[in-house]
């Protein structure tokens, strides 16, 4: 990490050191932590049977292994379960498309030739939120005083100026998840 670091203050060193640049930063790195995908295997132990099947099947493959949304029209056997879960990383990309696509990713790993989705969601995770304020003022003016008797006597006399800039932002963070079946054809 202090290696990351070094480069990306070589690389920026004026703007993130720069007040009004670090929350942004910091925002910007909390971002990124949170695409990360965690991926479970949990091999199927016991005697292969004979698994269902179908006559057809909808079939997505867009990943590394085919996905069946149901039954797949041809014999197989069971290597195991994914569990896959993937945060979301920006807000134009799918979380559960990416957690189905890390599970089509152990899924090939593992030797499978395809994947039966048992289910698949999107849900809150959390919100990343980041915020500022900067306010200035100052002020000019004249002090007249002359003493009269045993007091003082004078006016005061001046303008003053103030600015207040404020800005902030509120991103939600949803998690995507995934189980599927690792299957390989007979």
């Amino acid at each position: 990490m202090p290696r990351l670091q070094n480069l990306l203050v070589e690389c920026w060193p004026n703007r993130i050191r720069n007040r009004k640049m670090k929350p942004l930063f910091a925002t910007l790195c909390v971002l990124l932590l949170t695409g990360c995908a965690n991926v479970d295997f949990m091999p199927y132990t016991g005697a292969q049977q004979n698994w269902p099947t179908a006559s057809g099947a909808i079939i997505s493959t867009k990943y590394a292994v085919p996905v069946y949304r149901g039954l797949p029209p041809r014999p197989y056997i069971i290597l195991g379960e994914v569990a896959a879960s993937h945060g979301q990383t920006w807000l134009w990309t799918d979380a559960e498309s990416e957690a189905m696509e890390a599970a089509a990713n152990e899924a090939k790993k593992r030797g499978g030739d395809a994947i039966i989705l048992q289910g698949s969601s999107r849900e809150y995770a959390g919100t990343v939120s980041s915020g500022g304020a900067t306010a200035t003022g100052n002020y000019r003016g004249n002090v007249y005083a002359a003493p009269l008797g045993n007091g003082v006597v004078g006016n005061v006399s001046g303008t003053s100026q103030s600015t207040t800039s404020s800005w902030g932002g509120s991103v939600p963070v949803f998690r995507g998840k995934a189980s599927v079946l690792v299957i390989k054809f007979k």
